[in-house]
């Protein structure tokens, strides 16, 4: 069960980490539950440019997820999708664990290891290349030895694909709903907001044939072709994330050739 004090402490740590108008937004998820994005800015009273920044930093950061709702019309009306937004409190507490859990990778595996970690620890989502480009500008070897690193980190289940952008979820049960209600009359944080929350999560998590799953540029395909899994022609990142928001019926479109890796919690 979410508690004011485990609020107050993710609150901090997003302060901490990304400042204020990044933890407000947050602060209001975690307060309130899933919303829309314009909810937030009602919310917030931030402008709807600072919200979206702010929810391009959490999401970046594996601290906030995004999903449709598919809401089933009722008396015959067709089904309505909105784009939400929940804060992930498991994934925000879990920062201040970073410095440990480079520790014991740098020990159960090795240094250029811990440094690859590292850069996702610090930038939330990378693409391979990314995570190449940082270690030559960083002078931690060549890409034979990078490679090896990341496979290493894959194996061991350091790293992992990350999750879909915006899975689908149906309306929910009448449980869910119930519980809601509840809420809203007493204005308790109930279990049922954890509930959502892993409904979200699990909806979102990669089938795990290939949330682990490396296939290279150069590995050969059945045509004799080159397998592009992991092209950079998109740029992937914020300018990605930036485009999904911007639409305000689907926030969701992503370019699925584009792998983004991320550390596993």
């Amino acid at each position: 069960m979410v508690t004011q004090y485990g609020i107050k402490y993710a609150v901090n740590l997003i302060t901490a980490h990304f400042g204020d108008l990044v933890a407000k937004v947050c602060e209001c998820l975690l307060r309130k539950g899933p919303l829309t994005l314009q909810a937030i800015v009602r919310s917030t009273e931030l402008t709807s440019s600072q919200v979206k920044n702010s929810l391009l930093v959490l999401i970046q950061h594996n601290c906030v997820q995004a999903f449709i709702l598919d809401q089933t019309g009722e008396h015959g009306d067709g089904a309505k999708q909105s784009t939400q937004y929940i804060a992930l409190l498991d994934n925000i507490i879990q920062r201040w664990r970073f410095p440990k859990f480079l520790t014991v990778v740098s020990k159960k595996l090795d240094k250029q290891c811990a440094e690859l970690l590292e850069g996702l620890l610090q930038h939330g989502r990378l693409t391979l290349k990314q995570m190449f480009d940082r270690a030559k500008s960083g002078q931690n070897g060549g890409d034979d030895v990078v490679q090896e690193a990341f496979v290493k980190l894959l194996n061991a289940h350091f790293i992992e694909r990350c999750p879909a952008s915006e899975p689908v979820l149906t309306n929910p049960t009448k449980e869910e709903e119930a519980a809601r209600k509840r809420v809203a009359k007493s204005g308790k944080i109930l279990e049922v907001q954890e509930t959502l929350e892993q409904r979200v999560v699990e909806a979102a998590m990669p089938t795990e044939a290939l949330r682990f799953l490396f296939a290279t540029e150069t590995e050969p395909t059945a045509d004799g072709g080159k397998d592009k899994s992991n092209s950079s022609s998109v740029t992937p990142g914020e300018k990605r994330k930036h485009d999904a928001l911007e639409s305000e019926a689907e926030c969701g479109a992503t370019d699925e050739q584009v792998v983004l890796w991320r550390a596993n919690f």
